[in-house]
This record gives structure tokens, C-alpha cells and sequence, in this order.
């Protein structure tokens, strides 16, 4: 689910168009509430809140969505049953097993949420073992293991 959600509003003077614009960089819309002028945040006219963050994170994809997309049905990895994407976007959980899973756009495939996870800071999907280094700002693999990049230790990022 969109965990990001949160009231902002931008002191932009142009059109937000990158994440300096505070509504963007939330991953929210403009509102009446902001400065900015021909506003062209691609989050405007997107109920945000009905989206999972690997959705809002490829936003411009799921804007060139069509309504065959939308009614597409992908079948879930447990087999279980198949669903239409209008379904899987902000998280689905399996009528008959009760896993849930969710749309990764990042892998273009449905992502079981137990197995997978989205980190908001790189905006990419990643397997359950990795994990996000707060000191070099990365993704690393390994759990239990120090960052392959910079030797910091997982138990740090907590």
C-alpha cells in the first residue's frame, strides 16, 4: 500500500518538473494550496492514494495504462487464481490462499509482497535478502551480510 501519503504543497515558480518540487518529490499531486504555474507534476489527476509505491514510483507507465491493460488478468504466482490488473495495483491479497502480492512495475510482473519488497529511496524492486545502506545509499544483497560496496553492517540500518 502507499505508505507516502501525506498533505504538501510546493513554493515552485515553475512547472514541476523534477523532485525539487516537494508535491513530486512525495509523489503527490499539485494542489491549490501550491505556487507553481502551468504545473505539469505527473501526479496530478492520479488517486495516489489507491496506488501501490512501485506503481507511483513509474508513474509515467501507468499513465500510458489503457482500459485493456486495466481488465488484462495476470495469473498470481501461488496459482491460485488470476486477476485483473485494475485489482493488483494497490496490493491483492489471494481469495484462497491469502498471499498477497502486488503489480511491479519495475519487473513488469505481479511480485509476491512476502518474497519482494519496493525500497523508496533507489524506486526499484528488490528481493526479500537485500537490503538499503544508509551510508553509501544503496541496495546491497545479503541480509546478514556487510554492504558489498562500503563493509557497513545491515544491523546498522536499524
Amino acid at each position: 500500500m502507499n505508505e507516502l501519503t501525506e498533505n504538501t504543497s510546493c513554493k515552485c515558480k515553475g512547472q514541476c518538473k523534477n523532485n525539487r518540487c516537494s508535491c513530486r518529490k512525495n509523489r503527490q499531486p499539485c494542489s491549490e494550496d501550491c505556487k507553481c504555474k502551468n504545473c505539469t507534476n505527473p501526479y496530478n489527476g492520479v488517486a495516489v492514494e489507491k496506488l501501490h509505491i512501485c506503481v507511483l514510483d513509474n508513474i509515467e507507465t501507468y499513465k500510458e495504462l489503457t482500459q485493456e491493460h486495466f481488465d488484462y488478468e495476470y495469473e498470481l504466482p501461488c496459482e491460485c487464481e488470476k486477476v485483473p490488473l485494475k485489482d493488483i495495483l494497490n496490493g491483492y491479497s489471494c481469495s484462497k490462499c491469502s498471499e498477497y502480492y502486488y503489480m511491479s512495475f519495475c519487473w513488469s510482473e505481479v511480485a509476491q509482497d512476502s518474497t519482494t519488497w519496493h525500497c523508496d529511496i533507489c524506486k526499484t524492486c528488490r528481493d526479500w535478502r537485500e537490503w538499503h545502506c544508509p551510508n553509501c545509499n544503496r541496495c546491497t544483497y545479503g541480509i546478514s551480510l556487510p554492504c558489498s560496496r562500503c563493509g557497513s553492517h545491515s544491523s546498522s540500518r536499524f
